[in-house]
């Protein structure tokens, strides 16, 4: 006798929460580690002291980033699944920014972690080696874009998802503005940074626990169960 195979729906339905879950998470995660970072601004006698004093600070500072980062690619994609109908091509723009913002965000957790082997080291050659990256064309022309990359990729995914009828007007608004004061704000004033990232996060936590609260048929096609083949016999 055929039994059928529910796999698919599975599959299917985990998708879903996969994409919930990382709208909720990824800004979430960077409200934790924005107070947690030791080395904000990354110059050299930061990094030094930072790595020296609190290496563990860092080491969570940079796990949050990278884990943030990761997550912005099933974020994106939640999104972008559920713009098919309206605001496709802004959904799209979004997640190209948004998965360039992430690889920033996992770029930076990167930085730190290289930065725990300085300890140990002279002084002034681990900060001057700091100063020497940061001040590499290389560096700049790589990395500093990707990082603005988060910024345009937040803004994107809120006006996508407004394009797309999945959130009102005060959204996008709301990250617009969070966005736009992170940027004309000195960054040394670190509860304007932890602001604007709470707004994001009720922002995109709002957007996944809407698809988190999806059907299966709303979420797209369902896949229907097929019958499993029934045993040979002998």
């Amino acid at each position: 006798m055929n039994t059928p195979n529910h796999t698919p729906l599975i599959a299917h339905r985990i998708r879903r929460y996969t994409a919930a879950g990382s709208l909720v998470a990824f800004p979430a995660l960077l409200v934790v580690q924005a107070p947690l970072d030791p080395a904000s601004g990354g110059t050299g006698e930061v990094m030094f002291t930072a790595a020296t004093n609190h290496a563990g600070a860092l080491l969570a500072s940079a796990g949050l980033l990278m884990l943030s980062g990761m997550l912005m690619v099933p974020a994106v994609w939640g999104l972008a699944h559920q713009a098919r109908d309206r605001g496709g091509a802004l959904a799209n723009l979004a997640a190209v920014f948004g998965v360039l913002g992430g690889f920033g965000h996992f770029a930076i957790g990167m930085f730190y972690l290289f930065a725990l082997g300085l300890p140990g080291g002279d002084r002034d050659h681990m900060v001057a080696y700091i100063e020497r990256l940061n001040a590499s064309p290389a560096l700049g022309a790589i990395a500093f874009p990707l990082i603005l990359c988060f910024a345009l990729g937040v803004l994107a995914m809120a006006w996508a998802a407004w394009r797309a009828g999945l959130i009102g007007w005060w959204g996008p608004i709301a990250v617009t503005a969070a966005v736009v004061l992170h940027e004309v704000v000195p960054s040394s004033i670190a509860w304007i940074d932890i602001a604007g990232l709470s707004v994001l996060t009720v922002v995109f936590g709002y957007l996944g626990v809407r698809t988190a609260r999806l059907t299966d048929s709303e979420w797209g096609s369902v896949p229907q169960p097929r019958a499993l083949p029934a045993p040979a016999t002998v």
